[in-house]
């Protein structure tokens, strides 16, 4: 029964994502931000503030998604969120039905702007610095001295890419330096791409590029190498490899002109490249195993079930954190799934179903 409801919620995330973007050119001034706290004007601590049903930590798009969800079913949530999401260096968001194109910043704004409609849900802008639970009790503390604690926590936190040490990367990383072809592929059909490749993993990557341009090549530094049944793809496919260390890459505001790329010998040519495909190592944006011990897949994600539920009775955890495709549609949706089954769980808790067969 409980895959069937999370699965009638799931259809209808969509349209939750939808209402994100509607109203984007509407007046909304009666959306103010009328329950949005600073971390050290939050009240005292006795305030209800300080002890809501559920607390959210991460206030990007799956953070949101549950808050509006858990606000809709007249939940007392709270949002603490440090202003960090993953794809602020992007400036366009794509592949995302009713927003293609937009702003990241802008649809975020508006997001905002929507769940201030909803009395009890609450925004503080503040950094956690530590979690622990104590019997059903989770108590969060932030960077600013504050305490919250509440019965159901939701770890909407994210990734942190590890992306390589090439002067240039950053300034274009989301622009024209990129790791996924659905995101931002389509805006460079035809281009000349190249993929920094460091073994077989990326063959995968490599072969999917194929659909959206003709001007491939792999870039490789040592010592990494591919196999031999690897390079013979790569041969069979006319995909160019070219080993070396990329030193640099050269851009206008954040459009790849060029790179440099220097070989063994120590001799540094300069090859034209309109965007370059990576696939960083990422971790945790924050960490907390140590003190709520839940746990993660093998490829570092938190693992989570259907209703995205941790391992930890009353933890969940949603959006890029707990999930290996990374998009804005699947952040939602995950939200969406997350706020459901809280509410679900904790009608169950208070009036359990009887078992009828």
């Amino acid at each position: 029964m409980e895959f069937f409801i999370i699965f009638a919620f799931l259809l209808t995330s969509f349209q939750q994502a939808s209402n994100f973007i509607m109203n984007i050119d509407q007046n909304k001034a009666n959306h103010t931000y009328t329950n949005r706290t600073a971390g050290n004007e939050a009240g005292s601590a006795a305030s209800p503030l300080h002890h809501p049903e559920v607390i959210i930590i991460g206030g990007s798009y799956s953070g949101m998604q549950a808050a509006m969800t858990l606000g809709r079913a007249l939940r007392r949530v709270l949002i603490i969120d440090a202003d960090r999401p993953c794809n602020r260096f992007a400036p366009h968001a794509h592949n995302l039905l009713g927003g293609d194109g937009i702003s990241p910043a802008l649809l975020r704004e508006e997001a905002k702007k929507q769940i201030a409609a909803y009395p009890s849900i609450h925004f503080v802008d503040d950094q956690v610095t530590a979690v622990f639970k104590a019997q059903e009790l989770f108590t969060i503390h932030t960077h600013s001295g504050q305490q919250y604690t509440s019965e159901y926590l939701v770890l909407a936190t994210g990734l942190k890419d590890d992306l390589p040490d090439i002067p240039g990367i950053w300034e274009c990383w989301g622009k024209s330096v990129i790791h996924c072809p659905y995101c931002h592929g389509y805006e460079f059909k035809g281009a000349r791409t190249a993929v920094l490749a460091s073994g077989d993993s990326d063959l995968h990557m490599i072969s999917l590029l194929k659909q959206w341009t003709g001007q491939l090549q792999v870039f490789m530094p040592p010592p990494f190498n591919f196999s031999a049944p690897a390079l013979a793809f790569l041969q069979a496919q006319n995909i160019g490899l070219t080993m070396g260390h990329i030193t640099a890459l050269h851009h206008q505001n954040g459009a790849l002109q060029s790179i440099t790329l220097q070989n063994d010998s120590g001799t540094s040519r300069n090859i034209p490249l309109d965007v370059l495909y990576v696939s960083p190592p990422v971790h945790q944006a924050l960490d907390l195993r140590d003190t709520l011990g839940y746990q993660l897949t093998a490829s570092g994600h938190i693992q989570v079930d259907e209703g995205r539920r941790t391992t930890v009775p009353g933890l969940y955890a949603v959006g890029d954190n707990s999930c290996r495709f990374r998009s804005l549609s699947q952040a939602i949706a995950s939200g969406m799934a997350a706020g459901a089954m809280i509410n679900f769980d904790f009608i169950q808790s208070l009036r359990p179903l009887p078992d009828i067969h």
